[in-house]
């Protein structure tokens, strides 16, 4: 996992989260664009492009290859991982995200209670998708 530090956060690039959240860079994009109402540049992602100081210098320290020769960087900040697993709403994005919390907040019992709030959260909404179902086939 490639997390980087970045104006006193540690985010992800696009790619990146496509990685952790098994889906393309471009239907993370996509998503992004189709939901951008939700997320706010600095909250929850930063845009990085050739407006910032050290432009190519940062993308040949902190990112893969395939990024170097991107125009613009979009890196997710925790709270854009979260926006994001709510939009994919599937278990493995929660599952996911719970790693990513878990392995860069280092197991503190804060992060722990956090992480079984998200389980709960996950359960619930597993469990909604069935009755939801089960309500759709016993009606129709």
């Amino acid at each position: 996992m490639n997390i980087i530090q970045f104006n006193g956060e540690l985010v992800v690039e696009t790619n990146e989260l496509g990685r952790m959240y098994c889906q393309t860079p471009h239907e993370i994009t996509r998503a992004f664009f189709q939901n951008k109402g939700r997320f706010q540049e600095g909250e929850h992602y930063y845009l990085l492009d050739d407006r910032f100081d050290d432009f190519e210098v940062f993308k040949y320290e902190n990112l893969d290859n395939e990024c170097i020769n991107h125009q613009e960087i979009y890196l997710w900040t925790e709270q854009g991982l979260y926006e994001h697993a709510l939009l994919l709403n599937g278990k493995l994005a929660w599952h996911a995200y719970c790693q990513f919390i878990y392995f860069v907040f280092n197991k503190s019992d804060e992060v722990k209670k956090a992480i079984q709030v998200l389980q709960k959260a996950e359960f619930i909404l597993t469990k909604e998708r069935i009755f939801t179902f089960l309500a759709k086939e016993l009606f129709q």
